[in-house]
């Protein structure tokens, strides 16, 4: 091989930069949003989760949208530009500190995150060669710019939102975007020709006299419109959810069963999957709802003499991602090597047993603890939390793209995703098991937390057991094509 063909692509190191900066702003957000309208604004508990749990779902769903559209008319470079742009806009109307704003705010991100979030990866892969032999290695590189975003974010934006205030914070957030935007732009010269429309003629193509492009900024209005609608009727969007999930998983398995590719059961265990991956990401997204609040209530929070900002603990997460992702992998090539490699479906269970256990290890912290829980049963909880996640998420997203029909990869991927948006709304739902009433005292404020941390860790293991059960017979269905990932 050429020496040239041995080194990595210099667009990876533009995306690396791009995405670090935009998983940046997306956690600085995260990481506050639930604390922000809990103290700020003074809402209720189980009202600020319903409306994270609604946002943070739809940012799962646009995706579907903005994908087909940069594969089919923009093009993956003025995707990621538009939504960049969006986003920062997005971003920064959350700086105004109005409270009426903030579901306008939230339906101007989603549309931006639809626009940003499949291409940057897309793009990436129109890097390599069809079977080149540096693309496993240059995603994990690019992964590992998603957590280095991810830790920044949540060692200093706590400190800010504690310091200075929750809106300069979101301002960090949009500053750190358009980093992001800006890193793109001058990058663009490294990307290889890739990324440019299929057939830009199709962009000036003019309907209603108004060009394509045109026609797709004003459905840009018209969606950002229809979400921040759903960002004030929960209801509804967990009903829209529902529907587009249902039909999704149908058609999936209707077209996968006319499918000569694959194997038809395998799509039907694909479709399994992600429902049990719903539970999942359900209780995993707790962490950024009741458990933040549990950390800011109830948690010492004095690490060696410094008290710390309830956010900055998540950063235990990036770090043991980073720990146990080498690791992990070299287990599973080992394992693989000698023909022991778990089965999918058994990895996905073991990933629900740890992060339902996870759960525990806070039930137990409490137990223990005769006035605030010391901070050092969060390093345990991460990570069992975070083992969960990383036996889970990567194993999901290879077997979508390893086990659905060649023809069917990109509607897979949308039904992956679509499971994570439904596991968001539903952590916004089960965080009213731990809502805390304004008068509520110390005392009962920890027995609600002690209740609802002990009911995700029973719905996450209770799924696990039962997925352990029907891992034999999902095996079978997967004749021998899902033994390890």
């Amino acid at each position: 091989m050429r020496e040239e063909k041995r080194k990595q692509p210099k667009g990876l190191y533009v995306l690396f930069l791009t995405e670090m900066w935009e998983r940046f702003g997306f956690y600085t957000l995260a990481g506050l949003f639930v604390l922000y309208l809990t103290q700020d604004l003074k809402v209720a508990d189980a009202s600020a989760s319903l409306l994270f749990g609604a946002f943070a779902s739809f940012l799962y769903v646009t995706p579907l949208i903005g994908g087909y559209l940069a594969d089919r008319l923009i093009g993956f470079r003025r995707a990621i530009i538009l939504g960049a742009i969006i986003m920062c806009l997005g971003y920064l109307s959350l700086t105004v500190g109005d409270a009426g704003l903030i579901p306008v705010s939230l339906g101007i991100l989603i549309v931006g995150n639809g626009f940003f979030k499949p291409n940057t990866a897309a793009l990436l892969g129109h890097l390599y060669d069809e079977d080149d032999p540096r693309i496993e290695s240059g995603f994990t590189i690019f992964y590992l710019g998603m957590n280095i975003g991810t830790f920044l974010a949540f060692l200093v934006s706590g400190w800010i939102a504690t310091d200075i205030g929750y809106v300069w914070a979101f301002g960090l957030a949009g500053i750190g975007k358009l980093i992001s935007l800006v890193t793109f732009l001058i990058g663009q010269r490294w990307l290889e020709g890739a990324g440019h429309p299929p057939h830009p003629e199709l962009l000036r193509e003019r309907h209603f006299g108004l060009s394509n492009f045109v026609l797709v900024l004003i459905g840009c209005v018209a969606v950002a419109a229809i979400a921040t609608f759903f960002m004030t009727h929960d209801l509804v969007a967990g009903e829209v959810l529902a529907v587009v999930a249902v039909l999704a998983i149908a058609y999936f398995i209707f077209e996968g069963w006319r499918s000569g590719e694959v194997v038809p059961r395998r799509v039907i265990v694909l479709a399994l999957l992600c429902i049990f991956s719903v539970v999942f990401w359900a209780v995993y997204m707790e962490v950024d709802t009741s458990f933040t609040l549990f950390v800011e209530r109830s948690v010492d929070r004095d690490v060696f003499g410094l008290m710390t900002p309830p956010s900055e603990f998540q950063v235990f997460n990036p770090i043991f991602i980073l720990l146990l992702g080498v690791p992990l992998a070299a287990l599973w090539t080992a394992l693989g090597r000698r023909g022991r490699n778990p089965s999918i479906s058994l990895k996905f269970a073991l990933g629900l047993l740890l992060m339902g256990g996870s759960f525990f290890v806070l039930v137990l912290g409490i137990a223990t603890s005769t006035d605030r829980v010391p901070w050092e049963w969060l390093v345990l909880f991460f990570l069992l939390y975070t083992a969960g996640e990383m036996v889970l998420s990567p194993i999901g997203l290879a077997m979508m793209t390893d086990l659905a029909p060649r023809t069917l990869i990109g509607l897979a991927m949308g039904i992956w995703y679509l499971s994570i948006a439904g596991g968001y709304y539903l952590s916004g739902v089960l965080a009213g098991i731990a809502a805390v009433p304004k008068d509520a005292t110390a005392l009962a404020t920890i027995d609600i937390y002690e209740r609802g941390f002990s009911t995700y860790g029973w719905i996450g293991v209770a799924t696990g057991v039962l997925l352990l059960v029907l891992v034999p017979w999902l095996n079978r269905l997967l004749g021998g094509a899902g033994k390890g990932a």
